[in-house]
């Protein structure tokens, strides 16, 4: 089972809708992977933001539950693969625990690697940074939501042939 820990800023907004999108369209796909998501600077136990939520409502991803939490570098030991939004989250991460640096990828980039055919990081890599929605339109939410469901439907795409060639 692949397990990946998507990470923002404030985790009410990019890394849940990930986390929730690759749980949706793994299970669509029939695939077991674990997903989950924080925030660099996080304040725990808040939901996600109203306008995320509803913007997953319309695609019937349910946003309701999350709360968010601080990343801590002891949480990494549990990923296969951390997953950031903004080459910023990638460098700060990298500041807090160096020792991962060959596990933090940017989501873009993960995703145009793996659907390429190639190991993530083993490309020069370009960078393609999502922005941050908070305090936007619903419009703005609707666009990040699509942006990631693109990147996370070529990550389970990749993830469902190599599994096929695996049997």
């Amino acid at each position: 089972m692949k397990s990946v820990l998507f990470v923002c800023t404030g985790n009410t907004c990019r890394s849940p809708m990930a986390a929730a999108l690759l749980q949706h369209y793994a299970k669509e796909a029939g695939l077991k992977v674990r997903a989950a998501s924080v925030g660099l600077a996080a304040f725990p136990g808040d939901t996600a933001s109203e306008k995320a939520i509803e913007a997953m409502r319309e695609l019937g991803v349910d946003l309701t539950s999350h709360r968010s939490r601080r990343f801590h570098p002891a949480m990494a030991d549990e990923f296969d693969v951390i997953l950031v939004m903004t080459e910023s989250h990638k460098r700060q991460l990298l500041q807090m625990a160096p020792e991962l640096a060959g596990r933090v990828f940017l989501l873009q980039d993960y995703s145009h690697a793996v659907q390429s055919g190639q190991e993530a990081g083993s490309r020069e890599e370009k960078v393609y940074d999502i922005a941050d929605p908070f305090g936007q339109s619903l419009e703005v939410y609707r666009q990040v939501r699509d942006e990631l469901a693109e990147a996370i439907r070529a990550i389970v795409t990749a993830w469902q042939k190599e599994e096929e060639v695996q049997k």
